[in-house]
């Protein structure tokens, strides 16, 4: 009871609730919830038949009304996934397909890996055809096959090994390969005191998956290393009956990559609600652990060391924390974060994704913060929202190509006001050269961009988003001496 009236306050105090169903746009929902018991998803066609057969006629109030059914749950539709041209009006039929993934005995056997070849045959499974089932009967056919293991993916539930197949960590091996550091290791331990849900582990998998050295990952544990990235080796383990994570990294920028992963994780435990975690920092010379945050909050409070039972002595809280970590993610000026406008073309969805992996590392240890236009909610004035967070932003990435040069809205819009800002030093904007066009004589190649080659057309693709990465770092560290300088003469 309890639950059912805090849902139904949730809902009454929604911004979608809030908004005025017209007459047409209610007999659009009326028809879909009733088409609900006979069609498991309907494609786009479908969809504008029946706006158009209620009366909602314009192309942009249909999409409109398609966000707004989607917050609704009326008729699930992901953005990400719009290419494959399906919405899905019986959940069932999609959550069902997925467990016939991960619960494949076929995948399991193939160490984890699922391979576009088995699709068919692991999500139309004959054992599910039989009479002796009790579960509902559903059909999939070859060409939503690909979609189901998309929603996979967009749910952090598998990742794309390469063109062919995917990995499905909660069915990898068990066994763990042997481990070899190189040089000293650093320790760190995350402590779910009350509760380390299944799916963080095999989420974190997923989002470090471009991390993974070869094939060293199991069901329970990863090896990372990537040396254009981070000059750094680590192992990450899931310990099941202790609820925690357990976390060995070495090399040079050890520090820097275990930042880099605490903050992957503090990104998912994000998305749970009261999901509690204690950090635990390694006490060097002895098998002890402190509590990181009790010793950040000493340091601030004006403690300069802490007594260690174990070793019968003080030790500089500096000394702890250091090992962890560099000075600089402690310093509250340093994390204030860095926004970042990118405008793209759509027709380069798919380096906007690219690129938004590549600036992970900058995103969690320097605090940056990507917008692109996806972010609009339904209803929202995409115009007036747009240039609202054009002019909040520090820089400006611009995803150069053909389509975006050719798009009046990119180039001669966003771009043109991002122009001014930047040369009155208030922004700064970044040209990323994706994909080869005739742009010389535009007011943007007066701008270094990066990489030194057009992406599209690299040897390692791999590489020159990695050095893309790296070349924005100087632009990043301008940005928060901008806001340092802004914030301290606000504060005279």
């Amino acid at each position: 009871m309890q639950f059912r009236e805090a849902l139904r306050s949730e809902i009454d105090h929604s911004d979608t609730s809030q908004t005025p169903f017209s007459k047409h746009w209610m007999a659009v929902k009326d028809r879909f919830v009733a088409m609900q018991s006979d069609y498991d998803y309907i494609e786009s066609a479908e969809f504008r038949r029946v706006c158009q057969e209620q009366g909602v006629a314009r192309p942009v109030s249909q999409d409109v009304l398609l966000q707004f059914l989607h917050d609704l749950g009326v008729v699930i539709n992901f953005r990400n996934l719009q290419y494959f041209d399906t919405q899905i009006l019986n959940p069932l039929w999609l959550t069902n397909g997925v467990y016939r993934i991960i619960n494949s005995k076929h995948v399991a056997d193939n160490g984890g890996l699922l391979r576009k070849a088995d699709f068919d045959a692991v999500i139309n499974d004959p054992r599910y055809r039989g009479n002796d089932t009790s579960e509902q009967h559903y059909i999939y056919p070859k060409n939503k096959l690909h979609y189901i293991v998309r929603v996979m993916q967009e749910f952090e539930l598998c990742f794309m090994l390469n063109e062919y197949s995917y990995v499905v960590p909660q069915l990898l091996p068990a066994n763990a390969p042997e481990f070899q550091p190189a040089g000293a290791m650093l320790r760190f331990v995350i402590h779910f005191p009350e509760l380390l849900p299944g799916s963080v582990f095999p989420r974190l998998m997923v989002k470090l998956h471009s991390y993974i050295r070869d094939d060293e990952r199991w069901r329970t544990g990863m090896v990372l290393h990537k040396p254009n990235v981070f000059d750094a080796l680590a192992r990450v383990r899931w310990d099941k009956e202790d609820q925690k994570l357990l976390i060995d990294v070495c090399g040079n920028e050890r520090r820097r990559f275990l930042s880099f992963i605490r903050e992957t994780v503090k990104e998912i435990v994000a998305d749970f609600a009261n999901l509690t975690f204690e950090e635990r920092v390694p006490v060097p010379d002895c098998n002890d652990y402190q509590e990181y945050d009790y010793l950040v909050e000493a340091e601030k409070a004006g403690e300069t060391d802490v007594f260690i039972k174990r070793l019968k002595k003080r030790i500089p809280i500096s000394t702890l924390l250091d090992g962890v970590e560099e000075p600089a993610m402690r310093d509250e000026t340093q994390q204030l974060p860095v926004k970042a406008f990118v405008s793209y073309s759509h027709r380069d969805l798919e380096h906007l994704k690219a690129l938004q992996s590549a600036l992970a590392p900058l995103r969690r240890l320097q605090k940056l913060q990507l917008w692109d236009d996806r972010s609009i909610d339904a209803g929202d004035a995409w115009r007036k929202e747009i240039f609202q967070q054009l002019a909040e932003t520090d820089i400006v990435l611009c995803l150069v190509s053909a389509d975006f040069v050719n798009s009046d809205f990119c180039y001669q819009q966003e771009f043109a006001a991002a122009l001014a800002a930047h040369r009155l030093g208030e922004k700064t904007i970044v040209p990323i050269l994706l994909r080869e066009t005739d742009w010389q004589d535009l007011p943007l190649a007066e701008i270094q961009g990066t990489p030194g080659t057009w992406i599209s057309s690299a040897a390692n693709t791999d590489a020159a988003w990695t050095a893309v990465s790296k070349s924005l770092r100087p632009a990043l560290e301008a940005a928060k001496n901008r806001r340092r300088v802004k914030r301290e003469r606000e504060l005279r």
